[in-house]
């Protein structure tokens, strides 16, 4: 008998065993993707970790009920790495393989009632229903199979609950799990030819329709359309708009067999219809650049290079690009953010056509599947360009991993688990497939930085902007003392608003950063001073000025501004710290005249709406772009002659040993999307406490100074790039159980660990869905062994939740947290 250990899509640590039937002996494989029944006979899909042919002692074995598909299977390498994805960060292999299989490939159960065989007889056996379990049974003696969510839904109601209840007791209804395929092929109705005519046919068919002359002005009108174009038939929605809009005269068309409607079959993935360019010749300074990461690879497989903004780093890339594709390679392109593919898959697509496939979670569930199925099978793209999720698709001929703004916080995946890095992670995979890596930014992380250094990785630097562009002027303004002078147009200094207004009348672009959201950040009292807070969660509400709506960005809660304080009832509440909106507000005020667009998550909600607004900016539609962190990434207009820093205060305010570096980053990014081509362009950064070592190190634009400096303070208290950091996170619903699982953890981890044990300590936000948090960091030095830490880690965290005082918590671990 043959035995398969499967991986479970749940947050459950061990591997599960199943029998495989005959019937599927010879195309179950490690990889594939099995539906099988877990416990209270629900339905997953699990993959295949292990055959072997040792039956497990002590407990019956069930069957792998369905392959769910045939020759369909995770290949050993990917599986390996889904593993060690597990392994590092502390996730059940469950949770990994659940963010790695698309939505409409990761089939699962669903609760179906139906009336039970003999229900009638049983009728008489049972005291009389009450009138709303006799109206359960009539919804389903008329619809049959139906799920809870639907009996809720025909009876309008959602206490239905009880009463299902009783009729199952009864005997009743009955439950049926069952596993539907989530994934459905797209189809299209398509028209062409019902056969192929000759010249002497379609005169005699054009002679016989001279009296139907609908008919005859729609058959004209195909046979020009299709000798201009060179097509031999077109989806039925194109026909329609191209041809002729009368169902019923294509109806008889086809009755007369000149023309038929099919059903086929149709890709949901995108085809780049681009113009088509050669690769460009690179500049001096970037064929040295490309020569010396060539170079590189011959000794090392990981390569950072350090190019300053504007400098032509994706040309670089696009060269590297094209040797792997001659080599008959793929290519994995990461991105931070999927704002950032619209304007990227232009340029690859230009000079790589349709070898170009995206991936990002923008895409629908079945278009995702999709891709997913294209890349495991016989003709998968070449080019794949995505953001962190990317890591989970199948390759097979992995040649070389793109990670660009490798230095960004946007890879690091924070909630649901598992807690990855898709930096760290397409590192991993790049090596474990035998690739090369490259790691871009203009301001690296300190890890990768520190790696370069030591020689860990390739180092090569591109100090000058493609062009021999100017970098752009930086000038910090006070806020403070305009403030003092009540000198101030709102939110903006008359620094800023006069060099807006200069740069606006001479035709050209703004871009304003405020990397915050909504209208105001808080409301505060203008009594008592309280602040507004989530219900559910420790955090302020933000204010939603054009739909008068407070909004928390934690759990997602709305409620209406209440007209009095909630706290002394006397005060009312007034905006404090203005975000995106605010922004937007007046700059309409200010510049009547300026066309305006904002770009945050509020707005920017969808794929189209990204495009739409890019493509406006890009074609000059738009004088002035306000937007949170979005702005600062990767983008290239070469329009934009100045950029505007609303609050720099507000990116170094943060109680965290990573602030200064990632208020730096943002500035420097931010800073690189003026004056990109042309004229030098302008950056003004508003700034209450100008004297801020961050802001005198931006001035310098000195990053490897800013380095040097902030290293050693890293170094001196056991901080990355010297140390590793884990973080264990405890959540309960109770404040006291909490505090005292937290404390018991704590002491039984500085047993071994003693001073790398930081804390228990409460996070910036402590309470979030009304469960309150702790957290207690562990210090690793250079040297330590991490996975023999891990192995603590989970032993001591199990012995607490088995304990009294551990009752009820939840337990997290982040490896190398943000």
């Amino acid at each position: 008998m043959l035995y398969a250990d499967v991986i479970i899509p749940l947050g459950v640590e061990s591997f599960f065993t199943y029998s495989v039937p005959e019937e599927y002996e010879h195309s179950v494989t490690v990889g594939a993707l099995v539906v099988v029944s877990f416990v209270r006979n629900k339905r997953y899909t699990g993959v295949v970790y292990a055959l072997h042919s040792n039956p497990p002692e002590g407990f019956e074995v069930k069957p792998i009920e369905r392959v769910i598909e045939e020759g369909f299977a995770l290949s050993e390498s990917h599986l390996k790495f889904l593993l060690w994805l597990s392994e590092y960060y502390m996730t059940p292999p469950g949770e990994v393989t659940r963010a790695a299989l698309p939505v409409a490939m990761r089939l699962e159960s669903y609760t179906s009632l139906s009336l039970s065989g003999g229900w009638e007889e049983r009728l008489s056996d049972v005291p009389e229903l009450s009138p709303e379990e006799r109206e359960i049974v009539k919804v389903f003696q008329e619809r049959g199979e139906i799920c809870m969510a639907e009996v809720e839904k025909l009876l309008k109601r959602k206490d239905v609950y009880v009463a299902v209840r009783a009729l199952l007791e009864k005997e009743i209804i009955g439950i049926k799990e069952s596993v539907d395929d989530l994934f459905k092929p797209k189809f299209e109705r398509w028209v062409g030819w019902k056969r192929e005519f000759t010249d002497g046919e379609l005169e005699n068919v054009l002679d016989s329709l001279k009296r139907a002359k609908a008919q005859y002005k729609m058959l004209c009108d195909w046979i020009y359309y299709s000798h201009e174009h060179q097509v031999e038939s077109l989806s039925k929605v194109e026909f329609m708009q191209k041809i002729g809009n009368s169902a019923s005269v294509l109806k008889a068309l086809c009755d007369r067999g000149v023309l038929e409607v099919v059903v086929r079959e149709v890709s949901r993935l995108e085809v780049g219809d681009e113009e088509k360019q050669e690769i460009h010749a690179l500049s001096e300074v970037q064929e040295r650049v490309l020569g010396e990461i060539r170079k590189d690879y011959r000794e090392k497989d990981c390569v950072l290079l350090q190019g300053v903004t504007s400098s032509g780093k994706t040309e670089v890339y696009i060269h590297l690009i094209d040797d792997m594709l001659k080599q008959g390679k793929q290519v994995l392109y990461l991105l931070p953010e999927i704002a950032l593919t619209v304007q990227i898959v232009k340029r690859l697509r230009r000079v790589f056509g349709d070898r170009v496939g995206v991936y990002h979670s923008g895409m629908t569930d079945n278009a995702r599947a999709e891709i997913w199925r294209k890349q495991n099978g016989d003709q998968p793209y070449p080019v794949v360009l995505g953001v962190r999720s990317s890591i989970f698709l199948p390759y097979r001929q992995l040649g070389l991993v793109i990670i660009d703004e490798e230095h960004e916080s946007s890879y690091k995946q924070k909630e649901p688990a598992p807690r990855y890095n898709g930096r760290d992670a397409a590192i991993m995979l790049g090596k474990m497939n035998g690739a090369k890596i490259l790691l871009g930014s203009a301001t690296p992380s300190f890890e990768s930085y520190q790696n370069a250094l030591s020689g860990k990785y390739g180092f090569v630097q591109l100090a000058t902007r493609y062009g021999a562009v100017m970098m752009p002027e930086l000038l910090f303004v006070d806020v403070k003392e305009y403030r003092r002078k009540k000198m101030m147009k709102g939110c903006f200094t008359p620094v800023l608003y006069e060099e807006m207004k200069r740069v606006l009348e001479s035709g050209m672009q703004v871009i304003l950063f405020q990397n915050r959201r909504g209208y105001s950040t808080y409301l505060q009292c203008d009594h008592c001073g309280a602040i507004l807070k989530c219900k559910h969660c420790d955090v302020s509400m933000t204010y939603y000025r054009y739909r008068n709506t407070l909004n928390c960005h934690y759990c997602g809660s709305l409620r209406a501004v209440p007209g009095v304080c909630l706290e002394c009832g006397q005060g009312h509440y007034v905006n404090r710290t203005p975000g995106t909106e605010r922004i937007e507000e007046e700059v309409k005020q200010y510049f009547p005249e300026a066309r305006i667009a904002r770009m945050d998550l509020d707005v920017m909600n969808n794929k189209a709406k990204f495009r739409a607004l890019i493509d406006d900016f890009e074609a000059g539609n738009l004088d002035v772009l306000i937007g949170t962190q979005m702005v600062s990434k990767g983008l290239d207009f070469e329009r934009v002659k100045l950029v505007g820093v609303m609050d720099a205060d507000s990116l170094i305010g943060f109680p965290d040993f990573r602030a200064e570096e990632r208020a730096y980053d943002m500035l420097m990014q931010v800073s690189g999307r003026s004056g990109r081509k042309g004229e030098r362009g302008k950056v003004v950064i508003q700034v209450a406490d100008i004297q801020n070592r961050v802001y005198q190190l931006v001035k310098k634009e000195n990053y490897h100074g800013f380095y040097s400096l902030l290293s050693r303070e890293r170094e001196m208290f056991n901080y990355p790039p010297f140390a590793r950091l884990i973080q264990i996170e405890l959540r309960h619903t109770e404040e006291l159980a909490l505090r005292n699982a937290a404390n018991e953890l704590a002491r039984l981890l500085r047993e071994r660990l003693e001073r790398r044990v930081c804390g228990p300590a409460e996070p910036d936000v402590s309470r979030i869905r009304k469960m309150f948090r702790i957290q207690i960091l562990i210090k690793a030095e250079q040297g330590l062994s991490l996975s023999k830490l891990k192995a603590f880690l989970k032993q001591k965290c199990g012995e607490l939740v088995k304990a009294p005082v551990g009752k009820g918590v939840r337990i997290y671990f982040d490896v190398d947290p943000l």
